[in-house]
């Protein structure tokens, strides 16, 4: 469940959801947020011209590769913001074309910049709802974004634990755990998450399991304990990548060296 947010977030940040995936379906937002302005406007003449000009830039949105469309999306978006040019020049007042004015940021693809203008208005949580639906990523574990977004984390971050934790479902919830515990002290790295991989795949016992956590986890205690079982055992090698913080040998580590 996404929690409401009392600071409003920075343009930048609203724009990370749209850098996390090369799918981000502009169609779902855009949806999505003249639906949440246009019963706002006050003004009926700036209501039609913005509905109009939404469902031609949502038609467009779906089908990008329509040159006629493209026409009707680039006449409609000019109508919008002539109608507003002309309005604010007859001195009307400039709240009453504040949410007209964000439909057109819209219209023009500045998502971000117009989740900025209205999160302190509506509040975060409908925005975000918004955002997380235009990811369109696969195997995107929802609750786990959520719970990091809702924990201070970037969208950058939230969204890339969420795909591994969707991704990798198979896994043992120890180490799924472990990407959300490193996550919210922003410590998940490609290298981390392949470490866990390892591990998933080395089939460990429980033993060795408590064993792996604690050497993901940089136990200094563990760490030592491991090695020296390990230069015992002749993996002299494998005992100086654990010594020197290679999580690609702690799979190999807590087979081994579990007691």
């Amino acid at each position: 469940m996404l929690a409401e947010h009392s600071i409003a977030h920075p343009v930048d940040w609203w724009r990370q959801f749209e850098t996390a995936t090369e799918r981000f379906d502009e169609a779902i937002l855009t949806t999505g947020m003249t639906e949440l302005l246009l019963p706002k406007i006050t003004s009926q003449l700036l209501q039609r011209e913005a509905d109009i000009a939404a469902d031609i830039t949502i038609l467009y949105r779906n089908r990008p590769a329509s040159e006629g469309l493209q026409d009707r999306y680039n006449g409609a978006r000019s109508r919008l913001r002539e109608t507003i040019e002309r309005l604010a020049a007859r001195d009307v007042d400039p709240n009453a074309l504040v949410e007209a004015e964000v439909v057109s940021w819209v219209l023009d693809g500045d998502y971000a910049r117009a989740a900025a203008e209205i999160e302190p208005r509506v509040g975060a949580v409908v925005l975000l709802r918004m955002f997380v639906a235009a990811l369109r990523v696969a195997h995107l574990n929802v609750n786990v974004t959520a719970q990091l977004l809702n924990a201070g984390r970037t969208p950058a971050e939230s969204i890339y634990a969420g795909k591994i934790v969707g991704k990798y479902g198979y896994w043992p919830d120890w180490l799924r755990d472990l990407v959300v515990e490193h996550a919210q002290a922003g410590t998940l790295t490609d290298e981390f998450v392949a470490a866990l991989d390892l591990c998933a795949f080395a089939t460990l016992r429980s033993t060795q399991s408590r064993l792996a956590r604690q050497l993901l986890r940089r136990d200094p205690v563990a760490i030592n304990s491991a090695a020296r079982t390990l230069e015992t055992i002749g993996e002299i090698e494998i005992a100086a990548r654990l010594r020197e913080g290679d999580m690609g040998a702690v799979a190999f580590a807590a087979r081994f060296a579990s007691v």
